[in-house]
């Protein structure tokens, strides 16, 4: 759909009779002429006086619309409010890339890590007037991507996310904490957010500060919210092979989130706490985040045009070609 940049210009159009106006009042000289004798037709190229001026008028429409400046919807683009300040802290442990997560409502089993990735990309894609961060870690955490509005990229360092290897592995809650309050902290937006999200317990392998706990009191003190989520099932009872002494049976614990650390953190800041086991139930905690971190700023539209007033001018410049060409022939007129 075209429209005008500056439709005010075609106030120029009240010009467009004044060339044919002129000729036909200019003043003429009289010529002896043959008055008296019987009717003739006229030479038909003296219909043509005419035109030049009538070109000459065409040219000051051609000017005004090019003027105006037509145009065309060239596309749109979004421009990120800044409303929010959310950074993800994502385990990737070695146990996320177990394959126990039922997702498609059952229909298959996808990893703990792929779920995550997936959900988490989801999310970024319906919150584009916001500023949104990642932090990968596993026994050190790793900032992959400040706050940012630029969501296509995060999304791509998203899909790249790998479990950690043997030299990194474990679940180092305190300083992926700590390294998400940085990065949220010094986003422009004045509500900052941090949802955590791990599938097993806080073991470092080696002794680290913060712990939990002092990273929650310190995010509380900066004014950041933390939601945490635990991804995958509470600890199991596993029944091993009987005592061959005793004939009793051992059950060891397999290892799970720590609601009950994931819990504090979250109620220190003010946060909510959920578990997933699958992820239908991924998806919708995030959902609830979403709609409990709803952004006051809204995100405007810039809009990219086409601009024509090219072609209107050149329009005009061949009308005005014309009209000189036309007056230096049989159509010029002597002052």
């Amino acid at each position: 759909m075209t429209n005008f940049a500056h439709p005010g210009w075609f106030w120029l159009l009240v010009l467009v009779p004044v060339p044919i106006l002129l000729e036909r009042y200019r003043p003429r000289v009289a010529w002896p002429g043959f008055a008296g004798f019987g009717p003739r037709g006229r030479p038909g190229w003296t219909w043509f006086r005419w035109l030049p001026p009538l070109l000459r008028g065409l040219a000051i429409a051609a000017v005004a619309a090019g003027l105006a400046r037509p145009r065309t919807v060239g596309g749109e683009t979004r421009i990120a409010g800044k409303g929010v300040a959310i950074v993800v802290a994502l385990d990737r442990s070695s146990s996320m890339k177990t394959v126990d997560f039922p997702a498609d409502g059952g229909l298959r089993t996808i990893s703990r890590l792929a779920a995550a990735r997936s959900t988490f990309a989801r999310f970024v894609v319906g919150r584009p007037d916001d500023l949104i961060g990642l932090v990968a870690f596993a026994n050190f955490p790793d900032l992959l991507c400040p706050p940012t509005p630029d969501h296509e990229f995060l999304v791509e360092v998203t899909d790249s996310i790998r479990t950690a290897r043997a030299g990194d592995d474990g679940t180092n809650i305190g300083d992926a904490i700590a390294l998400a309050l940085g990065a949220a902290v010094e986003s422009p937006p004045r509500r900052k957010v941090l949802v955590l999200l791990t599938d097993g317990r806080n073991q470092p392998s080696r002794a680290r500060f913060p712990n939990p706990e002092d990273a929650a009191v310190l995010a509380r003190d900066l004014g950041v919210i933390v939601h945490t989520v635990g991804i995958g099932r509470l600890g199991e009872g596993v029944v091993h092979g009987g005592d061959p002494r005793t004939g009793q049976a051992t059950v060891s614990e397999v290892a799970g989130p720590n609601l009950e650390l994931l819990e504090s953190i979250a109620r220190t800041t003010g946060g909510i706490s959920r578990l997933a086991d699958d992820a239908d139930a991924l998806d919708n905690v995030f959902r609830e985040i979403d709609r409990l971190e709803k952004s006051d700023v809204r995100g405007r539209i810039l809009t990219r045009y086409d601009e024509h007033y090219e072609v209107w001018a050149a329009i005009a410049l061949g009308l005005i070609l014309a009209d000189r060409l036309l007056a230096q022939g049989r159509l010029r007129r002597l002052p």
